[in-house]
């Protein structure tokens, strides 16, 4: 019962209270109002503690119960130091021994607690009488315990006490170790309970407060906290500046900025730590990268890898190779991005790393290669694990590439609702951040799915709201390679039948996308162009720039490069002469059969086997169908093979099976596969 199970949880089973609670409870209307403001200061409950507890205890044991109750967790040397007396020991085990609700916190430790209904009973006594003494015994207890280095209860306790300067003062000790752990939200809620100008004449706490904010995407935040430490001009804290310059800037997509901030700060006279030095590189190596300086890109990335290596700084490492592995993608290389990608993401799994900021960044970028060779169950996986980490501490490149393949991923599936789902979430996160390129991806996205259903009024109403909110860039941002407002005017002139006067444009894209080394856009825009020209009745240059682009996608085995774009893929690949273009057969029936809608293609009948197996087991069952080894399926779905041989044990026990021959021959009859 709900009313039960509340009261359960508020008094931890603790049958005095339970009895007491239960007979005020009885004939009540209003019973659950009742619980919500159960506490040991109310009612029957206070008076039975006071009458029956309280009252049989000594004037002394009574003081030192009443005062150690201004403690969430106690010991007797912290007793003994706050309230200057040595005999805090006795008083625990007298306490224990007449069953004062006190519980131990270790099996073998020194530390107690009471129960919560008794502190609550006993804080209130507390307060009526000893009054304004209780923060002198916070402001010492404050002090031990961050001299015993509990910092989070330490500043609680100053807190408490009223002394703003003492809670800085622990506060400059230990918050900086609170972000490194990952406790952003804890350090921004301890700085903004801080008086301004206490904050405001503390560099230290400005700077763990900074990088917090940025951490948390509260860039406002984070921007009056860093133009605060600025107008310290102190040298200890100039490194952090700049580093903290370049991430708010980058998060908040201000790329210009970002980069402009890391050279500067290399060409400055300081000598930077190694890991300040490398993060800084990895910056300069990402603005050359969207300027198209590929050569230039990787020589920085190569002196970032050495100072990063120095100190073993696997954050830094990861987008080192991330950004070699975007620039593989951004040539056509794709196959080498994967290695890449696939790389140092098995390096921070071996690390035990998988959940750290280091892990979303390659699981996006990975998801996004596998998904353009076709790897879709693969991707689907990756995206499954790291999604919410993705919007939690990526990049706006990102953030972007993982909603759009998350959401094409559900396309391929018939799930609009869903497809739309991760878009309007992208959306939502720009408009939340106030990073404008978010929203713009979302409608170029929902402008393609438009055209998928056959609705070109609302596609281009979705691309007109596109390029309403779009901002120019002096780079081209990684993400907007094969998607972005120009390519999303070709698909809706395509799509929509008026793109005989488009072709001009589209080839003079495709000139420049190869000028400027990519090759990948190259390759989407030429396959744009050979269906503008055959839509156009040009079939002998329809022919030749779809073998144009083909012949460049074959050589990484894109399939939803071209699949994506299907408008006229059917009759473009009837019109492709494998011989005389020299094209893989199989690879033309790939893509193919890569963009038969959903409709089109065969699935299972829905019946009463629906969701027996969970969509990983299905997954699983799909890929043995297919003939992958254990191993196989580990890599692509990035698992251990034990794992792998736990969901095969599931699955032959959801099928009623011995083995994986016979688990695939009862999928088929039942209609899974």
């Amino acid at each position: 019962m709900p009313d039960l199970d509340a009261l359960r949880a508020s008094t931890e089973g603790w049958p005095a209270a339970l009895q007491l609670a239960a007979t005020a409870l009885s004939g009540r209307a209003d019973s659950r109002a009742w619980l919500r403001q159960l506490s040991g200061a109310s009612g029957n409950l206070a008076e039975y503690l006071a009458e029956d507890v309280l009252s049989r205890l000594s004037a002394e044991h009574r003081r030192f119960v009443l005062r150690s109750s201004i403690f969430d967790a106690f010991c007797p040397q912290l007793c003994d130091a706050v309230f200057g007396e040595a005999d805090s020991a006795e008083w625990i085990a007298l306490s224990i021994r007449d069953n004062l609700f006190l519980l131990p916190m270790e099996a073998d430790g020194d530390w107690y607690r009471y129960h919560p209904l008794f502190r609550q009973f006993l804080r209130a006594q507390l307060a009526r009488t000893c009054g304004p003494g209780i923060s002198g015994l916070h402001a010492r207890a404050a002090s031990w315990l961050a001299a015993t280095a509990r910092y989070g209860q330490a500043v609680a306790h100053a807190t408490e006490a009223g002394d703003t300067v003492l809670a800085a003062d622990i506060l400059e000790q230990c918050s900086m170790d609170y972000v490194r752990g990952g406790q952003m939200s804890q350090v921004v809620q301890w700085m903004e309970a801080l008086p301004g100008d206490e904050l405001a004449r503390r560099p230290v706490l400005l700077t763990a407060g900074a990088y917090a904010a940025v951490f948390l995407h509260r860039y406002a935040r984070a921007e009056q906290w860093l133009g605060e430490l600025e107008s310290h001009g102190s040298a200890p804290h100039r490194e952090d500046v700049a580093v903290l310059r370049v991430m708010l800037s980058a998060w908040s997509d201000s790329l210009d900025d970002a980069v402009q901030a890391a050279r500067e700060a290399l060409a400055g006279p300081e000598q930077s730590s190694p890991f300040i030095t490398g993060l800084l590189h990895n910056a300069v190596a990402y603005g050359d990268m969207l300027l198209g300086e590929y050569v230039a890109a990787r020589h920085t990335l190569l002196l970032a890898r050495r100072e990063l290596e120095s100190v073993g700084a696997l954050y830094g490492l990861t987008y080192s190779a991330c950004i070699e592995g975007m620039i593989d993608m951004l040539q056509g290389n794709v196959r080498d991005g994967v290695a890449r990608f696939s790389a140092i993401l098995n390096r921070t799994i071996a690390a035990g790393q998988r959940y750290t900021s280091s892990g979303p960044v390659a699981g996006a970028l990975l998801a996004e290669a596998l998904y353009e060779t076709g790897e879709i169950a693969a991707a689907e996986a990756l995206l499954g694990e790291y999604f919410g980490l993705i919007g939690d501490t990526c990049l706006p490149d990102h953030l972007i590439v993982a909603c759009r393949i998350a959401s094409r991923i559900a396309a391929l599936a018939g799930d609009s609702h869903k497809a739309l789902g991760y878009l309007n979430g992208l959306q939502e996160l720009g408009d939340a951040r106030g990073i404008a390129r978010l929203g713009v991806a979302a409608a170029i996205d929902r402008s393609r799915l438009a055209l998928l259903a056959g609705d070109v009024a609302n596609a281009r109403h979705a691309l007109a709201v596109a390029t309403s909110r779009s901002k120019p860039f002096h780079v081209s941002p990684y993400a907007e390679d094969i998607d972005d407002i120009e390519i999303a005017g070709f698909r809706l002139a395509l799509a929509a039948g008026d793109s005989r006067d488009a072709t001009a444009r589209m080839e003079a894209a495709v000139r420049h996308a190869e000028r400027t080394g990519r090759a990948r856009r190259a390759a989407r825009l030429s396959w744009l162009l050979a269906q503008a020209e055959l839509a156009a009745g040009r079939r002998q240059e329809a022919s030749t720039w779809s073998a144009q682009a083909l012949r460049a996608g074959q050589a990484w085995q894109a399939i939803r490069l071209f699949a994506d774009e299907p408008w006229q893929l059917q009759p473009l690949l009837a019109l492709v002469n494998s011989e005389q273009s020299g094209l893989d057969p199989a690879y033309l029936e790939r893509l193919l059969h890569a963009a038969s809608p959903p409709s089109q293609a065969v699935s299972p009948a829905r019946n009463e086997q629906d969701g027996l197996l969970s969509p990983r087991e299905l997954q699983i069952i799909r890929r043995l169908a297919d003939g992958h080894s254990n191993k196989e399926l580990a890599r692509l779905l990035f698992v251990s093979e034990n794992t792998i041989e736990t969901h095969l044990r599931r699955i032959n026990g959801k099928l009623g099976t011995g083995n994986r021959m016979q688990a695939v021959a009862q999928a088929r009859v039942l209609g899974l596969l």
